[in-house]
């Protein structure tokens, strides 16, 4: 964990109030599930660093995916290359590479899809093809298609309005076609609601699961206990220092 002065080396739209921003961080590698706290302009009353998921590591250059949805990202959206930014991390846990017994299996949400570009070039290079499912309310909200691909991973979509792909849920998707739940290991990463499914889904066909949960976060070292998540025993997790990827057995699903 550094906390660095970066610099913006690109920031490019690709529609929809999505961006894409490299910074300059240094960084040799990151484990795919980690994430960071970038400082964002603060007009506006904007005090605190955001967190974002980490999804490409080239060279020194740390990407990070994020959609335009209030102050602080909005400030970011019209910033410049050449601008520095400070940024903490990596920060907290990421996906394990755990031998396993069947197909590797990844379920996204959105924008929930950034860590699977940088597992995906990882699990290759260990000889493994990672299988996405990706879920999203329109084709406009499906991102990285082309770079997954590239990247070696299988991808199938599904839309909730069924402009690409399976009409419907990437949950039901998923279990159309693991009807009988032949998995090695899920990773999922997205909304709490698909957190939930894909955790009870994987516990019903005894399949391990490693969650990463989207939570609001203060500090990121888990210092300020604004991110916590329950678990089973009735206790607390803080997403940003034991998370944010978790074994599904661990957390409270229901």
């Amino acid at each position: 964990m550094k906390d660095t002065l970066s610099q913006i080396v690109y920031h490019r739209s690709i529609g929809n109030d999505y961006y894409r921003i490299g910074l300059k961080t240094g960084w040799a590698s990151f484990q795919p599930g980690q994430f960071a706290m970038l400082q964002v302009p603060g007009d506006g009353g904007v005090l605190l660093r955001r967190p974002f998921s980490l999804a490409r590591q080239e060279g020194e250059v740390s990407e990070i995916l994020y959609k335009a949805v209030g102050r602080g990202t909005r400030n970011l959206v019209k910033l410049q290359p050449g601008v520095p930014l400070k940024i903490l991390g990596p920060l907290g846990h990421g996906f394990s590479s755990s031998e396993v017994s069947g197909p590797r299996v990844a379920v996204a949400g959105g924008y929930g899809i950034a860590p699977f570009w940088e597992w995906s070039l990882q699990l290759a290079k260990l000889g493994h093809r990672l299988q996405i499912f990706y879920g999203a309310r329109t084709k406009t909200d499906l991102l990285y298609l082309d770079e997954l691909r590239d990247a070696g991973a299988e991808v199938q979509c599904s839309t909730e309005d069924g402009s690409a792909g399976f009409r419907g849920l990437v949950t039901d998707l998923l279990r159309e076609q693991f009807p009988n739940g032949k998995v090695g290991r899920v990773y999922s990463c997205g909304p709490w609601g698909l957190l939930q499914a894909v955790g009870q889904w994987c516990e019903s066909h005894s399949i391990p699961a490693e969650l990463s949960v989207e939570e609001a976060m203060g500090c990121g070292t888990g210092v300020c206990l604004g991110c916590v998540v329950q678990n089973r025993a009735g206790k607390y997790f803080r997403a940003c220092k034991e998370g944010p990827v978790f074994l599904a057995e661990q957390l409270k699903l229901n």
